[in-house]
């Protein structure tokens, strides 16, 4: 075993190797409830760095399985931070509440700190799990519908035309990462695509339609539904990826164009996207779900909270964990002052990305404030705008 390998209880943690993929992928697919065609799991093989992953073995078996991606997320302010995407979380049923998780998420944990990774972050599938893992929702995910008859533009808005066009994915693929680079920069909480993700994206959703502008593109699929010479298709809008204002009304001027389309269905408008203002009916986009989004479990929280900007230029002294951070546009620096805020690492989390007030947190009882004013000066310093939002599974 490597260094990074342990022992926890009846059961070998260890890193994962070539051989243990076909047990890695059965523990996944009967943990999450699908199957995989042989297709299906070479192209997922493809995107896995087995090094980063760390499996449970009882007796030979493989019982457990939690790796990481090799992520940078966008910090506010637009700086990239490395960041390890913890993914494939699944134990066996067999093999549930006897501490397999949290052994095998605590070695996954200690290889990213090894690769100097200061950010843990995962989406769930289940909302119970990490909070008491040290993670904290640091966005929402929301699902969006809109009655594509029902929407229209207001007219002094109208978008130029010949401003979108469609292209081929695969040779506009230098082009469409170019933009996504460019894109992500502008919003916290999003991740990079690296080319091996476009790659995969493109064998696993070969009917994907993408629209280009100058400064952004959009991609949607389509499930037809004709219903007898009454054509209600639905859409489905999975990236929205604008730079400008002027890319946005674009791109969504040429999605709401479409024909035979009745409802479009997106995960890729963020809680505070302008859309409907550029409406002549706002009620027309519908949220239907708000779910968390990305959860943040800072793994060297100095590095972590000297990568982002800050509202004003104000600080605030922060404890968790025992420890205590002066943390704003000035830096961060361990302290003995008194703390204004007291939380844990799962609120820290919660903090990093800007989307959270401090205010809500402490409302909700995942942190204390010193006193209102000083909880007044942390909305103000830890808040960002746009908020952050992750597009991007992983």
């Amino acid at each position: 075993m490597s260094p990074a390998d342990q022992t926890g209880g009846v059961f070998e943690i260890r890193t994962a190797a070539d051989e243990d993929w076909r047990a890695i992928s059965r523990v996944d697919t009967q943990a999450f409830g699908y199957t995989m065609s042989q297709e299906e799991e070479d192209r997922v093989r493809s995107m896995i760095d087995l090094p980063r992953f760390r499996i449970a073995v009882d007796r030979g078996e493989v019982v457990g399985v939690a790796g990481s991606y090799e992520l940078h997320m966008t910090m506010p302010g637009g700086r990239p931070l490395p960041t390890g995407g913890v993914t494939w979380v699944s134990v066996a049923v067999t093999h549930r509440r006897q501490g397999v998780m949290s052994q095998l998420l605590g070695a996954v944990h200690d290889d990213i700190r090894a690769r100097g990774e200061p950010l843990a972050a995962l989406t769930a599938s289940e909302g119970g799990i990490y909070e008491r893992l040290g993670y904290g929702v640091a966005t929402r995910r929301r699902v969006t519908s809109i009655d594509r008859r029902a929407a229209h533009v207001q007219e002094p808005f109208a978008a130029p035309p010949g401003s979108v066009r469609i292209v081929d994915r695969v040779a506009a693929r230098p082009r469409l990462m170019a933009l996504w680079d460019r894109y992500r920069a502008t919003r916290a909480g999003e991740i990079d695509r690296p080319e091996r993700w476009w790659i995969v994206n493109e064998a696993e959703h070969p009917h994907m339609v993408h629209a280009v502008h100058d400064d952004g593109f959009v991609a949607w699929r389509t499930e037809p539904a004709w219903h007898d010479g009454h054509p209600r298709h639905e859409l489905f809008v999975t990236t929205m990826a604008a730079v400008t204002p002027a890319a946005h009304l674009a791109l969504w001027s040429t999605v709401l164009a479409l024909d035979l389309v009745g409802t479009i269905t997106s995960t890729a408008l963020a809680p505070d996207d302008p859309l409907a203002f550029l409406l002549t009916n706002q009620r027309v986009v519908r949220t239907t779900d708000l779910n968390d989004g990305v959860w943040c479990r800072p793994l060297d929280v100095a590095a972590c909270f000297r990568a982002r900007a800050y509202g004003t230029d104000a600080d605030v002294v922060v404890e968790a964990e025992g420890n205590r951070w002066r943390i704003g546009a000035a830096g961060v620096a361990k302290v003995r002052s008194r703390a204004d805020l007291v939380t844990d690492l799962a609120g820290l989390g919660a903090l990093l990305l800007g989307g959270v007030a401090p205010t809500t947190l402490a409302a909700g009882r995942r942190l204390e404030a010193r006193d209102a004013k000083a909880l007044r000066r942390a909305d103000a310093v830890f808040r960002i705008f746009p908020d952050p939002y992750l597009q991007t599974g992983f």
